[in-house]
């Protein structure tokens, strides 16, 4: 009986996953439905084209209307699990806390450090990967020109930088994270959200990726015992990823070069982990 129990509770961490991927589902075919409806509308003898491979990749090829799905469907799993984690998880009577009650300046400045730091790492994550098979690099390439990446806009800044760090934190760091502690052991609890935020970008580049970033932002998380911290934390790594410029990546072959970049990186990393641990423990927090 317990053996069954215990099963339940870990496939029940699952189900925001799952609930997640059902409302982008969702979304897509309801976003392209309305889409096909009103360019018929426009121009009728459309409807004679709709099995046509070039109609469907001028469907899809539009970066602008894929950035809005994105944002559509972030939205919509925001505001879902928004209402998931706050009826299960937040209590009914509990104070507003102050800022200084979340975060304080030495937990501030780990966040930084810690987020410049796996920037570089994943920058090696993805060129480690790239040269293990072009083919993922490649497919992960053109995702990113496919939503408009190679030249950004309001909407897909807002998407990236916003919406999407808020949505995935509330999905994997608050509803999942949360489900998955009271199941495992915290280090088992935060590898599988983590593994899930990877899968859930499905392509091998930003899963592998993902599921370095998620591991910090559950560590982020539970560390610090709120997930506007993870959001935080999230919303800075996007930000630099959206809006850094190319010389603050090295692109020369230096192996000795890389080597330093990569050691000053995990460095960074450590320190940044370190302030943020003793910022924790020079602030009360509550639990949630």
């Amino acid at each position: 009986m317990k053996i069954l129990k215990k099963t339940g509770s870990i496939l029940f961490c699952l189900l925001p996953f799952f609930l997640a991927l059902g409302i982008q589902l969702l979304v897509t075919v309801a976003g392209l439905a309305v889409r096909i409806l009103f360019m018929i509308q426009k121009d009728p003898s459309l409807v004679n084209e709709l099995s046509s491979p070039a109609f469907l990749m001028e469907l899809t090829s539009d970066s602008q209307f894929l950035a809005g799905l994105s944002a559509a469907y972030a939205v919509m799993a925001a505001l879902i699990m928004g209402f998931w984690y706050r009826k299960r998880f937040v209590p009914k009577n509990r104070p507003r806390r102050k800022i200084s009650a979340i975060i304080n300046p030495a937990m501030a400045a780990g966040l930084v450090l810690l987020m410049a730091g796996m920037q570089y790492i994943s920058t090696f994550l993805v060129t480690i990967l790239a040269v293990i098979n072009p083919a993922w690099y490649y497919t992960y390439e053109e995702l990113l020109k496919s939503v408009g990446f190679g030249d950004v806009t309001l909407l897909l800044a807002l998407y990236s930088v916003v919406i999407a760090p808020i949505s995935e934190e509330l999905i994997f760091r608050g509803v999942t994270l949360k489900y998955a502690v009271r199941a495992m052991p915290l280090f088992l609890a935060n590898t599988l959200q983590a593994l899930l935020f990877g899968i859930f970008h499905g392509n091998v580049i930003q899963g592998v990726y993902a599921f370095a970033v998620g591991l910090f932002c559950g560590y982020v998380c539970l560390k610090g015992g709120s997930i506007y911290l993870s959001i935080l934390f999230h919303i800075l790594f996007n930000l630099w990823g959206t809006f850094a410029p190319d010389i603050l990546f090295y692109s020369g072959d230096s192996p000795v070069i890389h080597l330093a970049i990569l050691a000053g990186a995990v460095c960074l990393s450590a320190t940044g982990a370190f302030l943020y641990q003793r910022g924790v423990e020079n602030r009360s927090l509550p639990e949630g």
